[in-house]
């Protein structure tokens, strides 16, 4: 592990299917790395949760570098990871990966990758493909089959690959005032109103619904926001006359066109007047019913041609 430096305190991950011997041998080695100012301190993978790691401990966490490398790097084995190394400290570890949909609880060498990223991680290098010999495939293959209940001919595709990372160069959830100037370019420092700093300023007492005044909404409106409007003071623009004589306004809704056009053509037919159940239609949706076709529309004058949507006359479905 060229990662490994002299006094560098490392944690040395390793699974059960991993033989003991080759464990040994590694940690020996990592000994002479570390020399006698480092630490090398060696876990289960299946039990890190519960070893109680102090945080920023670790300068460098290896984890199940060793073949057969059958575990998968879960979110919270990462982000307990990140919480025991120290700031700027290191991650090596190795994954068996497949093509994306392959295996049932495999990832690809992307997804791997975005998974470090989620969890904090930076410098991520990019992935290796680590060669394994046929008996080392084979043990592999053995090893995935029986953590992860698998069948060994499924796991032909298969490969481990290698990646490091680091922890960032700050602890996790640290902060750090900004330097704000209040020097304005006259050189004089400006002022800070303490009553406008008051207004921003939130306590529990504001918090509590209790202790609001609500107003009632009856209590905004007077009496002459009750009274009934005059029907004359609904009359629009159109049908003002000129000269003595009715003029439709252009692009005419209100029925004045077509009514002058019959009377032009002798045609005049009489229209009986709108009728309605409460009698308010006319006045606008705060006089009119709850089922009141006119609901929705403007005020209108009575008599005057009103003409309904499909979707109001089909009614909301």
């Amino acid at each position: 592990m060229d990662s490994v430096r002299d006094g560098d305190c490392v944690l040395f991950v390793w699974h059960s299917s991993q033989a003991t011997d080759l464990v040994s041998r590694t940690i020996e080695d990592l000994r002479s790395r570390v020399g006698n100012s480092g630490e090398i301190l060696l876990e289960n993978v299946e039990r890190i949760s519960l070893a109680g790691h102090k945080e920023s401990k670790f300068d460098v966490i290896a984890s199940a570098t060793l073949s057969p490398s059958c575990v998968i790097h879960t979110s919270p084995l990462l982000a307990e990871y990140v919480r025991i190394l120290k700031p700027g400290g290191r991650l090596v570890l190795r994954e068996p990966t497949c093509r994306v949909g392959d295996v049932t609880n495999m990832r690809s060498p992307e997804k791997m990758t975005s998974a470090l990223k989620l969890n904090g991680y930076t410098n991520i290098s990019e992935v290796r493909q680590v060669n394994l010999s046929e008996g080392e495939h084979e043990e592999l293959r053995r090893a995935i089959a029986k953590a992860y209940l698998h069948e060994e001919n499924s796991l032909m595709s298969v490969k481990v690959v290698e990646v490091q990372a680091k922890k960032p160069a700050f602890e996790l959830g640290a902060s750090q005032q900004l330097a704000l100037s209040l020097v304005n370019k006259g050189g004089t420092q400006s002022k800070v109103d303490s009553n406008v700093a008051k207004v921003w300023t939130l306590s529990a007492a504001d918090l509590n619904d209790d202790d609001v005044e609500l107003l009632d909404s009856d209590e905004l409106l007077d009496e002459d926001d009750l009274k009934r409007p005059d029907p004359e003071s609904l009359r629009v623009a159109c049908g003002t006359t000129t000269g003595g004589k009715k003029k439709a306004c252009k692009n005419c809704t209100c029925g004045l066109a077509e009514e002058l056009e019959e009377e032009e053509s002798g045609k005049k037919k009489s229209k009986p007047a709108a009728t309605s159940a409460c009698g308010n239609c006319y006045l606008g949706d705060a006089f009119r019913c709850s089922s009141c076709p006119y609901l929705g529309m403007p005020a209108f004058k009575p008599g005057e041609q009103v003409k309904l949507t499909p979707r109001q006359l089909l009614g909301d479905v």
